[in-house]
């Protein structure tokens, strides 16, 4: 029974001694080997030296425990920071204490990867940096406007901020891809100034829409006056032509009647003529050396009768 028991024990023993190895073997390959992905950059760091340039994605194999791979996710990032009204806002060039929240996009720049571990080691340095930065652009910008400009003109100077960033972070293995200021604050007095003057102004521009709504009533009534005198001057004009029509329309009928009267006139003299002659050369024809004595004469075509004279 002894023996049996000392063979289960060296058996157990033998099982965890291999299960030990075979930990160990784990280990050490674990540590033999670092993956990088497509968005990673890796740099070997061998008891705090750097053995070789970038690693590029894929397997790395690296002497275990001595050896590491330090990785860099090349990817954007965004690092945000807030100053309050106090101590640590910006100063306007009126004397007005503001704060603001500043948020800078940036990526690590790929070529200067190697600067990042031999001059910055990690990222909370350089985000550091980029604290003071952002404040030191911020202040500089802001002295150069009154806190009223500061509300009127915030895509300006966010833009001047962007452009003193990108200055002041040029020797950083950084590349900055966009700085926004998402949030102004200032004390509440002037919080109070800025709506009393949006009062003050949507007052005025109301009291400018009453205007021109005014104006444009005013315009339209004198609009429709001008339309009705227009109207009033064309029935004038057409009561004169018609007026002027109907008295030219009497002249002509009175021209046309005198003109029948003077050919009535004339007809008439032209008659007479002509009945004087008949009756002389009807008493013509009677002449026989004596007075042909008087006798009734019709004159041809009208039946018309005339005495004849004799002695």
């Amino acid at each position: 029974m002894q023996k049996e028991g000392n063979i289960v024990r060296n058996v157990s023993k033998s099982f965890v001694t291999t299960g030990i190895i075979i930990l160990l073997i784990v280990i050490i390959l674990a540590n033999s080997f670092s993956v990088i992905s497509p968005n990673e950059r890796g740099v070997v760091v061998e008891l705090g030296q750097i053995k070789e340039g970038v690693v590029q994605p894929g397997v790395k194999a690296h002497i275990p425990f001595i050896s590491r791979v330090r990785k860099f996710r090349l990817e954007p990032k965004t690092y945000e920071v807030t100053f309050t009204v106090g101590g640590d806002g910006a100063i306007t060039r009126d004397m007005q204490t503001v704060g603001a929240t500043v948020a800078v996009r940036y990526i690590y720049d790929e070529n200067r990867i190697m600067d990042i571990v031999t001059r910055y080691y990690n990222d909370t340095i350089i985000q550091s940096a980029m604290k003071d930065n952002v404040k030191a652009s911020l202040k500089e910008t802001t002295g150069k406007y009154s806190i009223y400009e500061l509300v009127e003109q915030q895509n300006k100077i966010t833009a001047e901020v962007a452009d003193a960033m990108l200055t002041r972070m040029a020797d950083y293995p950084i590349a900055i891809s966009q700085t926004t200021i998402t949030n102004w604050d200032w004390s509440e007095d002037f919080d109070r100034q800025i709506k009393e003057t949006a009062n003050r102004t949507q007052q005025v521009k109301q009291a400018e829409q009453e205007a021109n709504i005014a104006a444009a009533q005013a315009q339209k009534l004198v609009k429709e006056a001008e339309a009705k005198k227009q109207a009033a001057e064309l029935d004038a004009q057409a009561a004169v032509a018609k007026a002027q029509g109907e008295a030219d329309a009497e002249r002509i009928k009175a021209d046309a009647q005198a003109y029948t009267n003077r050919k009535i006139s004339e007809n008439y003299s032209v008659m007479k003529a002509q009945w004087d002659y008949e009756i002389e050369l009807e008493r013509a024809k009677r002449w026989n050396g004596k007075e042909v004595p008087e006798a009734a004469y019709v004159v041809p075509g009208t039946g018309a009768v005339v005495p004849l004279k004799t002695n």
